[in-house]
């Protein structure tokens, strides 16, 4: 066989040479790649109030790694006597919120497009306190008085108690109340709002006798709903109801966890809170009252009682809170504690 010419040899030598470097140049196919890295989705969590044992259960979730084996990367943003967890729902400017649920009631029928995906505490423990020596031991004696109570999502059972009690808002003097207690403790307030787990805690670590303060449970009164739940829009059950399942499973996981370690979730607690302001025995006091309105008897964390629900929007509509009634099943899902619940 003949010897191809020296010059035509090089020719096809450089040929091959360059066809093997276009294609160690050419892009890479990489949709098969992306498809199979795993999903993550960036989500945030509003609180209705700042950072505190009330919402162990979303921080020891998130410092465990629980949302992010769930594909989440969370957020959780601290909130405020003038931050209305809700309408930042509503508007879009967060994902996933907490609120009492009697207040998320209120606001369902208002048309707000929002529902509850599990209900985390399955009592509440909102109060109302004045001192003994104030002469105010009823409802009924808040007529003429200054009265503290939590604005943008707080108000549905103190407005239940007040029609219960036959008076109206020019019976007394509505004050926005906020986080400190002084205005209570110094007698600008004559009643205030507080919590169980931690306004109420409070006056008793500032060295006020519990003996010395008249309290006004709503249970009393007949007005004791289901506390904080957690809540997303309509609009996110129906496009993103794998978001709304993984979320809820490591959210629940969280609670779990923190009721069955109090003190490891306590120190959760303290490392997110940015403030400084909160203290070991305070949260300590408050995780363990909160583990008691959490945990009830049977009842799964997280499940909502269909019935709480209803006669919640029953009493509420009784009193006048809400102008027209409402179906259960408008206000809360249990489709995603059932989903991952084993």
């Amino acid at each position: 066989m003949k010897r191809l010419p020296e010059l035509l040899r090089y020719a096809i030598f450089f040929i091959l040479l360059f066809g093997l470097f276009l294609s160690g140049c050419a892009p890479v196919n990489t949709a098969s790649t992306t498809a199979t890295q795993p999903r993550v989705d960036n989500v945030s969590l509003q609180l209705q109030w700042v950072t505190q044992a009330q919402f162990a259960g979303y921080y020891v979730a998130l410092e465990k790694g629980w949302y992010k084996d769930e594909g989440i990367n969370l957020t959780i943003i601290p909130g405020a006597p003038d931050v209305v967890a809700i309408d930042l729902v509503v508007s879009g400017h967060r994902d996933f919120a907490t609120a009492l649920l009697a207040d998320l009631t209120l606001a369902v029928q208002s048309k707000k497009p929002i529902i509850s995906l599990a209900q985390i505490q399955q009592k509440n423990g909102l109060l109302l306190v004045s001192k003994k020596d104030s002469g105010i031991a009823t409802p009924v004696d808040f007529a003429g008085k200054r009265v503290g109570v939590w604005m943008g999502g707080w108000e549905a059972q103190f407005w239940a108690l007040m029609a219960q009690s036959g008076l109206n808002r020019n019976d007394f003097t509505l004050v926005a109340q906020g986080f400190s207690m002084d205005p209570f403790v110094k007698g600008e307030l004559d009643v205030s709002s507080a919590m169980v787990y931690n306004e109420y805690q409070t006056l008793l670590e500032q060295g006020i006798p519990s003996a010395d303060v008249n309290v006004f449970d709503y249970a009393e009164y007949g007005l004791g709903f289901p506390g904080d739940t957690l809540f997303t829009t309509q609009q996110m059950v129906e496009k993103n109801p794998d978001l709304c399942a993984r979320f809820v499973k490591a959210s629940l996981k969280g609670w779990q966890y923190a009721i069955n370690h109090p003190e490891e979730a306590v120190e959760i607690v303290l490392k997110y809170d940015g403030t400084g302001y909160q203290k070991r025995p305070h949260q300590l006091a408050m995780m363990k009252e909160i583990a008691g309105l959490v945990r009830i008897g049977d009842q799964p964390i997280g499940k909502t009682d269909e019935a709480a629900v209803q006669r919640t929007i029953d009493t509420l509509y009784k009193y006048g809170v809400l102008s027209a009634t409402l179906n259960a099943k408008e206000v809360f899902t249990n489709q995603f504690w059932v989903a991952v619940t084993p």
